[in-house]
């Protein structure tokens, strides 16, 4: 019982080359053959509030610089009543923060408490809640309706699409705001997704957002084959991979 009023996507372009990804905290134990990255720094991100990208993961980032384009599409909505429109959001939990882990490796007892307050900023905990991530998006968008946030990895973008779906087709919400971010800052995170998901493919960053509003027809959004793609992105692999069929 939907449309899609809007959609966007941020990939690596076909001009990215594939590289292994490894990280220094894990070396060689850790290998991601083939990965795709975007050229996107965090800090250079144009996000409404300058102070939110000390609690922000890189996937948070990511996030809220797709839904931001969003802005034209559900101005009128949100001028009317902006608990109107309910976001629908697929992320993983945030990362571990590795370093501060690492510097901790081999202090003795009588330190222990010392150099952890010194490596460990209280605000990286924030960077791990993915409902954190939604909010902040939420914030910056205007968005007061119900927000819903799914972290199952390998079907997180799928369970957004098919609650959107009903709660359009309830009138629980007058739109949808569906999206999700996938990014490469937990290595434990994308060695599970090679091991379980990747087979050949080459696994991706990127994010994405769907407005939807209520339509004639109820959508099946499981139809879609998500398994016969060369790439791979995360947790937002159906999401990105319905908008890319789309267009």
């Amino acid at each position: 019982m939907s449309k899609i009023v809007w959609s966007d996507c941020i990939i690596p372009g076909p001009e990215v080359e594939e590289q292994p990804f490894t990280s220094q905290y894990y070396e060689d134990s850790l290998v991601i053959p083939s990965t795709r990255s975007l050229a996107i720094e965090e800090r250079c991100a144009p996000l409404p509030d300058r102070k939110a990208y000390r609690s922000m993961s890189r996937a948070s980032v990511l996030l809220s610089i797709v839904c931001l384009e969003s802005v034209p599409h559900i101005r009128t909505l949100l001028d009317h009543d902006p608990f109107s429109i309910g976001m629908y959001c697929a992320m993983e939990n945030g990362p571990v923060d590795l370093k501060s882990a690492s510097e901790m490796v081999g202090v003795p007892r009588e330190k222990y408490a010392e150099q952890y307050r010194k490596s460990r900023n209280p605000k990286m905990f924030l960077m791990q809640l993915p409902n954190l991530a939604a909010a902040q998006a939420g914030i910056f968008l205007g968005i007061m309706g119900p927000l819903n946030v799914y972290n199952s990895s390998t079907s997180g973008s799928l369970h957004a699409l098919i609650q959107a779906e009903s709660d359009l087709q309830t009138g629980r919400v007058e739109a949808a705001l569906v999206c999700s971010a996938f990014g490469f800052e937990n290595p434990l995170v994308l060695e599970r997704i090679r091991r379980q998901n990747l087979n050949d493919r080459v696994l991706c960053e990127g994010a994405a957002a769907m407005l939807l509003m209520a339509g004639e027809s109820r959508t099946d959004w499981t139809k879609a084959d998500f398994n016969d793609t060369r790439e791979y992105y995360g947790i937002s692999h159906q999401l990105i991979t319905s908008i890319i069929i789309r267009e």
